[in-house]
């Protein structure tokens, strides 16, 4: 019996990246939740709302911190430069995603610890502190997602999933589509979980929640690797 050809969520030379990715754009929608419930209405991961927030601020509007904003936008800045970093001297996409996964895990572990022993006031010192190692940290994990280049799959970004999905409609493949609406799926499921976290029990549950995915997704690619990568590394 002839086996049935198994299903993928991208080409086949990406193996299993795709699911990976996907993962972590749910780590997305529950940090973005984080940052925006709890932190002064900034995102530290979607850097094109954060750059309207600090249009926001600069035009005066009260609920927007421009400090806040603009440390962020900083912060993601390094965080995308750390990421280059990595992105130079390891070879592999495996071996780079495993290292930017641990150094996001490590960084928001920091953030967890932050928030439990100072509870997030907007403006105050420890709060911003947490918010500028989150931005680091998702400033890596986009820059090694980009480098990775799975298709509609960058982890934080996904109008130009929602724009194929209603635009490249006629002549998309089921696979294409499927990815795309997953890829929004998930970001906004990330941000339902953490927004409920957030107003249920707390950011820490959403930080604790942050670091168990990331966790899972460090260990497959460690897997993956030493068993050897069902995906090209590129």
């Amino acid at each position: 019996m002839t086996a049935r050809p198994r299903w993928r969520l991208a080409e086949e030379r990406h193996g299993s990246l795709p699911v990976l990715l996907l993962v972590l754009t749910l780590v997305t929608g529950v940090i973005d939740a984080i940052s925006i419930l709890t932190f002064g209405r900034v995102f530290v991961a979607n850097m094109t709302g954060n750059v309207v927030i600090s249009g926001f601020a600069i035009a005066g509007v009260r609920e927007f911190s421009l400090r806040t904003s603009l440390s962020v936008l900083v912060a993601f800045l390094f965080g995308a430069a750390v990421g280059g970093f990595l992105i130079d001297r390891i070879d592999g996409r495996g071996g780079l995603l495993r290292a930017a996964v641990s150094t996001e895990w490590v960084l928001l572990a920091v953030c967890l610890v932050l928030v439990l022993v100072h509870p997030p006031v907007v403006d105050s010192a420890s709060t911003l502190a947490a918010a500028v190692i989150a931005a680091v940290a998702m400033g890596i994990q986009n820059a090694v997602a980009r480098r990775i280049a799975v298709p509609d799959l960058s982890t934080s970004v996904v109008g130009m999933s929602m724009i194929g999905l209603a635009a490249d409609h006629s002549h998309s493949t089921r696979q294409a589509v499927v990815r795309r609406a997953t890829a929004v799926l998930s970001l906004l499921m990330g941000a339902i979980v953490g927004a409920v976290l957030v107003r249920t029990v707390g950011a820490a549950a959403g930080f604790g929640l942050i670091l168990v995915l990331l966790a899972v997704v460090g260990l497959a690619a460690h897997s993956f690797l030493r068993r050897g990568p069902d995906w090209e590394e590129g």
